[in-house]
């Protein structure tokens, strides 16, 4: 069973073929249909996209109830390989047991999810900060509204732990969660890298901005604990 939770938590770790040579970032979507209760839902896949991400995570949580410590423990391990959204699935599984590394991982998820998505051209992919974040699940929100003290120590220690930007995961899991990857995969079109992903010279400014909104969070926070405790 440990096995086969680790191959599970790298399935999204295989580079396209075609990246050894050539444009490194090339993606080709495909589109996966899905029979749901309010009709049929697509999902882009291929390269780890957010289809794939969505059944590899549908894999995980139908292992059995024993194994989720091990998949918690092992998905925080990956934290740095895996794409962020899993770190949302950490949150739900610990949130009950070990609500500290819930919060951290539900913040460090967020704002690694907010990079990805911001280093996309299509703007539309900045949806998939929302779609992510709700798969932590409704008990790690009751948790922030309930604490704020422990929701300002997790923050607090996001931003001090220095891994905000420090994902190996390719953004491209959250870019095609947007329309320009959607309407690519049904017209089966290639998606070269500049169709994309926008030019690393733009990422630093992307950073600070994202280091700068966490800053000022923390500090939004602390004013109103200041204010609560008068």
């Amino acid at each position: 069973m440990r096995r086969m939770i680790l191959i599970l938590a790298c399935l999204m770790l295989a580079a396209p073929a075609w990246s050894q040579s050539g444009d490194a970032n090339l993606r080709r979507p495909g589109i996966m249909s899905v029979d749901t209760e309010g009709g049929e839902a697509q999902f882009v896949v291929g390269d780890a996209a957010w289809g794939d991400v969505l059944v590899t995570l549908s894999a995980l949580r139908n292992t059995e109830t024993g194994q989720s410590p091990a998949i918690a423990q092992q998905l925080w391990e990956r934290r740095d390989i895996n794409p962020p959204f899993f770190l949302f699935e950490v949150a739900r599984l610990t949130v009950a047991t070990d609500p500290d590394r819930a919060l951290q991982a539900y913040f460090l998820g967020r704002a690694r999810s907010i990079y990805d998505a911001s280093r996309c051209i299509d703007s539309s992919a900045l949806n998939v900060v929302g779609a992510a974040s709700e798969y932590a699940g409704p008990e790690v929100t009751e948790l922030m509204n309930s604490d704020p003290a422990l929701l300002e120590a997790a923050l607090a220690a996001t931003i001090a732990s220095g891994e905000i930007f420090t994902s190996q995961a390719s953004p491209w899991w959250a870019c095609s969660y947007g329309n320009a990857a959607y309407f690519a995969a049904v017209n089966q079109a290639d998606m070269p890298g500049a169709e994309w992903l926008k030019v690393e010279a733009v990422w630093p400014a992307l950073r600070a901005a994202i280091s700068n909104n966490l800053d000022a969070n923390l500090a939004m926070i602390r004013e109103g604990q200041a204010a609560s405790a008068q």
